[in-house]
């Protein structure tokens, strides 16, 4: 650690440290408000996208802008949104999207693709926007039309990628020629579009395992909520980090981002769980006022199916009604999917 190295002064806070969160030495930054603290720093993010890009000497990033919450916009017959939790751009034309997806859902592959498609297009918009561009002649500037910018979208997935075994924790996705892999190239046929894809879970190294500052990020990334002092490997910047994202240094409005994250998500289990045992207890009720009395216990294990089904569907209702995030209702529907496939016995 550096000599008398100053640490960020305690803010001065008026409320007590949220329930949630005490206890805790950082904010988890698997939680969107503890990530953006986290990577709010272009040192820290030149750092992590120079390892994961495994960039070196010269190639290094010299130069970069990002900003939190980019929204894009396609106008077309209906215009759609997306918005990048961190997009970012390099003096080299490079553009990055990072995010931080804390739950699976139906259609993870296609939303990453979507996301894929807004960054290209914005990328191509920004390209062309460019002084350089600009002082082209023209039939330069034609003769580029399709040219595109190299894109990058870094995926940091907290659950498992199936598409990878349980010891790969970082695969890239590219766009491959069929015939040339048979052949035994694995080149991609388009360098300039890549995707990182990260799982979590499957970094399972210890702190005596981690080499390079990939490791490191993903070592903070996983254990910062655990509730301990965690080490910064020798690295200054990860460090500095750290200090960004201890609860200590916090003030009361990104506490109570974090906590809104964190019970946001929480709740929904809670939510969906209440709806189940309404929609049970309900079902049952009619059933019993149906069933025979040689019946009973058939009408009973009938009552209960449905007011499982009921009761889930209702869970979402409730979601839905209380403006949860999209992304959170798709979560929600992946619990329920996945609650379905279980007995009646097990709500």
């Amino acid at each position: 650690m550096r000599k008398n190295k100053q640490r960020k002064a305690k803010p001065i806070r008026k409320r007590p440290i949220p329930e949630s969160l005490q206890g805790q030495v950082y904010l988890d930054p698997r939680y969107d408000t503890g990530f953006k603290e986290l990577f709010d720093s272009e040192s820290a993010l030149k750092d992590f996208l120079d390892g994961i890009l495994h960039l070196e000497g010269d190639d290094r990033i010299k130069n970069l802008t990002f900003t939190f919450d980019k929204t894009i916009t396609m106008r077309s017959a209906r215009s759609k949104k997306v918005i990048l939790d961190i997009f970012a751009t390099t003096g080299t034309g490079r553009f990055i999207d990072i995010e931080m997806q804390k739950a699976e859902h139906d259609f993870f592959t296609d939303r990453a693709v979507l996301y894929k498609a807004f960054l290209i297009i914005k990328g191509k918009q920004e390209m062309e926007r460019t002084k350089e561009f600009q002082a082209l002649p023209r039939d330069i500037r034609e003769s580029k039309r399709y040219e595109l910018p190299e894109t990058v979208s870094i995926w940091i997935c907290d659950f498992d990628l199936s598409s990878s075994r349980d010891d790969e924790y970082i695969d890239e996705w590219a766009l491959y020629s069929r015939n040339a892999l048979k052949n035994g190239s694995a080149a991609p046929v388009f360098g300039k579009n890549k995707y990182i894809m990260i799982s979590l879970p499957k970094f399972k190294k210890s702190e005596s395992e981690v080499s390079g500052s990939v490791d490191a990020w993903l070592y903070l990334l996983n254990h910062a909520g655990d509730g301990k002092e965690l080490p910064h490997f020798g690295n200054e910047i990860l460090e500095e980090a750290l200090e960004r994202i201890r609860v200590d240094n916090a003030d009361d409005e990104l506490l109570t981002r974090q906590e809104k994250d964190m019970v946001t998500r929480e709740e929904i289990d809670t939510i969906i769980a209440s709806g189940i045992r309404r929609g049970t207890e309900k079902a049952c009720a009619e059933a019993c006022e149906k069933a025979s009395a040689e019946g009973l216990a058939k009408g009973l294990a009938k009552g209960r199916a449905e007011g499982l089904t009921k009761g889930r569907a209702e869970g979402i209702d409730i979601l839905e009604s209380l403006g949860v995030p999209a992304n959170l209702i798709e979560k929600a529907r992946k619990i329920v999917a996945g609650k379905a496939k279980e007995s009646p016995g097990k709500p």
